[in-house]
């Protein structure tokens, strides 16, 4: 009776190895047909990338001639150009080969928007740069040049037309420019701390005028609105120089506008070194410029610059 049982216990303990064993290869088999399905799948793949890169190469020749009509006014340029731009460029898109296009008779592409802008646009196109001056002031036109490329998808030139002052407008905090009287600049920084009710770009800075010449270098900071002597982050700096020639207010502006946002709080801070200046008086504890409320913190700084008086007479903003 052992014997049988021993038997028996050695016949079902086969069985259920038979059968795990079975089931692994079965696992075995399903994972190999899954590799070659993806093994084929990739090659596939790998074949219509390579045949779509071959039929890109050949619709154009990165030198190849390629004459644009915007809204009538025609532009020769070459599709290596128009590619200059990264995406999300129209451009980049319009020749990547990938679309359709349909020239007219002559071979013409026609783009339904307004030419007059166009010959900025394609220089933008040929070397990164805006050629407007610095000290241009038909901001009519730079309003349309940006939102012609807005359009086309040229970010990096939307970046640089936003440099230009168009729709600034002057917040000024001080209600009296003392010329009599001299601020000096002996103990550190100036510094003023604010915030503003609704979202705006900071485009510069005003400061007090000299009657000498002096240097002034200036951090804009984002700062705790609990604790304003803690600094979050730093903003954007710049630095310049002035000279009586400058007047009594001169202007600081930054690289780039720098977007200010409600319910943060914001540190000017310069350090200026040279002859001592003209002094603000009497400064406003809010005030209100292209529809922003700006409210000025208490706040006195190493070099004396308060909320009520000092240096910063003005702040130059445009509403976004």
């Amino acid at each position: 009776m052992r014997m049988d049982a021993a038997v028996e216990q050695f016949r079902s303990g086969t069985s259920t190895f038979q059968q795990q064993l079975e089931a692994l290869i079965q696992s075995v088999t399903a994972e190999r047909a899954q590799l070659a399905e993806s093994t084929e799948k990739l090659k596939a793949e790998r074949e219509a990338y390579e045949q779509e890169k071959h039929r890109v190469s050949q619709v154009f020749s990165g030198n190849e001639q390629v004459v644009l009509n915007v809204g009538g006014v025609k532009f020769t340029t070459t599709q290596l150009t128009l590619q200059n731009a990264p995406a999300p460029s129209l451009f980049a898109a319009m020749f990547s080969g990938r679309h359709t296009l349909k020239a007219d008779q002559n071979g013409h592409y026609f783009i339904d928007r307004d030419g007059r802008h166009f010959h900025d646009i394609l220089n933008y196109l040929r070397d990164g740069m805006l050629n407007y001056p610095p000290d241009g002031s038909d901001h009519k036109y730079l309003l349309e040049l940006r939102a012609e490329a807005e359009y086309y998808g040229l970010t990096g030139l939307v970046e640089q037309i936003d440099r230009y002052p168009y729709g600034m407008m002057r917040a000024q905090r001080t209600s009296c420019l003392n010329t009599d009287d001299s601020w000096m600049y002996e103990d550190g920084h100036d510094e003023i701390v604010f915030s503003v009710a609704k979202a705006c770009q900071l485009l510069g800075i005003g400061l007090c005028g000299t009657e000498g010449a002096y240097t002034a270098e200036v951090e804009l900071l984002e700062v705790d609105p609990a604790d304003m002597s803690q600094q979050v982050a730093k903003v954007q700096d710049a630095a310049q120089s002035y000279t009586k020639a400058d007047g009594e207010i001169v202007r600081l502006m930054l690289q780039k506008p720098a977007l200010l946002l409600p319910k943060k709080c914001y540190m000017i801070s310069a350090l200026i070194k040279g002859a001592e200046s003209f002094c603000c008086e009497e400064c406003l504890a809010t005030v209100v410029a292209a529809g922003v409320r700006i409210h000025f913190h208490n706040w006195e700084s190493p070099n004396g610059t308060t909320d009520n008086r000092g240096q910063f007479p003005e702040l130059y903003i445009r509403a976004v």
